[in-house]
């Protein structure tokens, strides 16, 4: 074990985190990146909320679901767009074997959000590769990738997450 964790330190650090940070309010987001665990409580019903949002505003997205599961998940009862990383998708330390990973990561997205709702070091990965700029997340953890945390959400739901960032960002104003 402490071999994994010492390579998966080692493949954090090799990310580079180069970026330009930028907030941007919900009315200014024309292109998305999010990530989720299909495992998740409710996380199903969540993503289809936020797509039909994203598909009313016309704004362009990209997502990654992870099923960490032993069995793969049927890809037909998701959205088109959506790719999904099996377990044997994943590397014997946590790391995506997929093209598609490289591609997302080195799009430029105005947003990126993560509804991971407990540590997962696949999540965490992609969440420091992607370039784009302006990350929320749901977690806060040591050497945390996101620029803005909702980790004290009243309903800790994934509804309540995606909630909570449609409030955030509707409200404040960009610079």
């Amino acid at each position: 074990m402490l071999f994994k964790e010492t390579r998966r330190k080692k493949a954090l650090k090799a990310v580079d985190n180069e970026r330009f940070i930028r907030y941007y309010a919900l009315p200014e987001v024309k292109s998305l990146g999010f990530l989720f665990n299909i495992n998740d409580e409710n996380i199903l019903d969540t993503i289809k909320r936020l797509i039909e949002i994203i598909d009313s505003r016309s704004i362009k997205f990209s997502a990654i679901a992870i099923n960490d599961s032993k069995h793969p998940y049927p890809k037909e009862y998701l959205d088109h767009r959506i790719i999904i990383f099996n377990r044997n998708d994943i590397n014997s330390i946590g790391i995506p074997k997929s093209n598609f990973l490289e591609e997302f990561s080195e799009h430029n997205f105005n947003l990126y959000i993560d509804f991971s709702s407990s540590y997962n070091f696949t999540c965490n990965y992609i969440s420091h590769r992607s370039k784009a700029s302006f990350k929320v997340g749901r977690l806060h953890y040591q050497n945390s990738p996101f620029d803005l945390i909702l980790d004290n959400i009243k309903e800790e739901s994934s509804r309540g997450f995606l909630n909570s960032i449609i409030h955030y960002l509707s409200s404040i104003k960009s610079i």
